[in-house]
């Protein structure tokens, strides 16, 4: 009798033992196998956040200003062919054909010497022509001073303005003018012209349409 009582004693402070010692397992385990349960505080998933890398985007030349989309859509250089051609006149309107063959005129002021004035134009953070194409650095800069119509009129060097300045515009011949030949064989970079790169072309939106009066027949 008192060798069952013994085995249903030991087998009852066994399982005991057991299950204790189950708890503490489980316990234990659920706080990461530390006593501390630190485990029991939600997990916090985050997302890495890399290093951001500048985006360089494809340069589209836009209107503006929504009184921009009635103007005449043509390339810089197409412009300054068309005004070359014309004459170059510093303040008759000027004709050109636009990318819609649409029949647009133009002016030397508003169209013409902002791209030679202006930054930013060409391409992106470009400094205008006439800081290096003026007076002081003509030596440097192919004897082209662009900073005025009077200026570009005296030429690489011309003593007059009756010379009509034909070394820039080619005598009123735009293929035949330097303005020609650098704008459509060297590209324009941050230290002048260069061969290598191909020549910029950005396509504006100025001048106005001029449409043509039909001629009444006899």
């Amino acid at each position: 009798m008192n060798d069952v009582r013994k085995l249903i004693y030991g087998a009852l402070i066994g399982f005991l033992g057991f299950l204790v010692l189950w708890i503490s397992v489980v316990y234990i385990s659920a706080c990461g196998f530390t006593f501390s349960c630190n485990k029991y505080k939600p997990l916090v998933e985050r997302t890495p956040i890399p290093t951001l890398i500048p985006v360089h985007q494809a340069v589209i030349q836009l209107p503006a200003a929504e009184g921009d989309f009635e103007k005449c859509q043509i390339s810089a250089t197409e412009l300054i062919g068309a005004w070359v051609s014309a004459g170059a006149p510093e303040t008759e309107p000027f004709p050109f054909s636009d990318a819609n063959d649409r029949t647009c005129e133009g002016t030397f002021a508003a169209d013409v010497q902002p791209l030679f004035v202006e930054n930013s134009l060409w391409y992106p953070n470009a400094i205008g022509c006439v800081s290096c194409h003026n007076a002081e650095l003509t030596a440097r800069s192919a004897g082209l001073d662009l900073t005025s119509y009077a200026a570009m009129q005296l030429g690489a060097g011309r003593a007059d303005a009756s010379a009509k300045g034909t070394d820039i515009f080619g005598g009123g011949n735009w293929e035949s003018s330097s303005l020609f030949t650098i704008l459509t064989t060297q590209g324009m970079v941050p230290a002048g012209h260069s061969a290598d790169v191909a020549p910029n072309n950005v396509v504006l939106y100025v001048g106005a349409e001029h449409p043509v009066t039909p001629t009444p027949a006899p």
